[in-house]
């Protein structure tokens, strides 16, 4: 009885800690512009978190553009990033991680956890939504 029991609690314990991630339906795809730096932590955080976030909740409907901002050919897509931006200070050119998804918005910096508010505000933009206030200080917005 006690083994019994103890099966029946195990099972319970692993139903609960699966967690199963719902995929995000877009309006049209997306293309995501990773802008990393070598020795940065929080670059290195949003390749192991972020990127397979994305690719398994937007599917097929997600392209990721990866940019080494320490080759020097790099410089002018990033450039024409951040031209494309109303808000960006030039104090924090060249700073990264910097995440451009292209058409709407970008963000400066990542902590794990930070792809799901960004997933969030991807869909929410092309559903014409309210952001979320999560990310408000690191998001820039596209000049109109």
């Amino acid at each position: 009885m006690k083994k019994l029991f103890v099966l029946i609690l195990s099972v319970f314990m692993l139903m609960g800690c699966s967690s199963k991630t719902e995929t995000i339906s877009l309006k049209k795809p997306v293309t995501i512009a990773f802008y990393s730096i070598a020795d940065c932590g929080e670059c290195k955080a949003f390749k192991k978190n972020a990127i397979p976030y994305f690719k398994k909740v937007f599917g097929k409907q997600v392209t990721i553009k990866m940019y080494d901002m320490d080759a020097t050919s790099t410089k002018t897509h990033y450039d024409t990033a951040i031209n494309r931006l109303a808000d960006f200070d030039q104090e924090y050119y060249g700073m990264g991680p910097f995440i451009d998804i292209e058409g709407y918005f970008s963000y400066l910096g990542y902590r794990a956890g930070d792809e799901e508010a960004i997933a969030k505000d991807i869909h929410n933009a092309q559903y014409d939504k309210k952001l979320t206030s999560t990310l408000e200080g690191h998001r820039f917005s596209y000049k109109s």
